[in-house]
């Protein structure tokens, strides 16, 4: 009897991992559908490796600077390390993040 309580209690619990791992790896993805390009770059945070993609099609590679409400900082540009760019949010149309591997 507790030998089938104990076995059952330990199924339970592994049940109960497996079924909240998944929830917390999605947490660890800052692009969620359903927010804006603003919360999804404050959620990313300062100095992650990120690249923006405009709406003109030129894309900005480098380290996330300061989120504001119109305007996003990327620095240490790629291939131009020594230079910033200021970005209007309204010009950014995709947010490229490495999320798996290395990072």
């Amino acid at each position: 009897m507790r030998r089938t309580i104990g076995m059952t209690m330990a199924v339970t619990c592994l049940l109960g991992v497996l079924l909240i791992f998944p929830a917390l790896a999605a947490d660890d993805n800052p692009l969620a559908a359903g927010g804006s390009v603003r919360d999804a770059l404050a959620r990313i945070g300062t100095g992650k490796g990120v690249e923006l993609v405009l709406a003109n099609g030129k894309s900005y590679r480098g380290k996330l600077g300061t989120v504001g409400e119109q305007s996003v900082v990327v620095t240490e540009i790629a291939g131009k390390e020594y230079y910033d760019v200021l970005i209007r949010l309204e010009d950014v149309s995709a947010v490229e993040l490495r999320v798996r591997g290395n990072r």
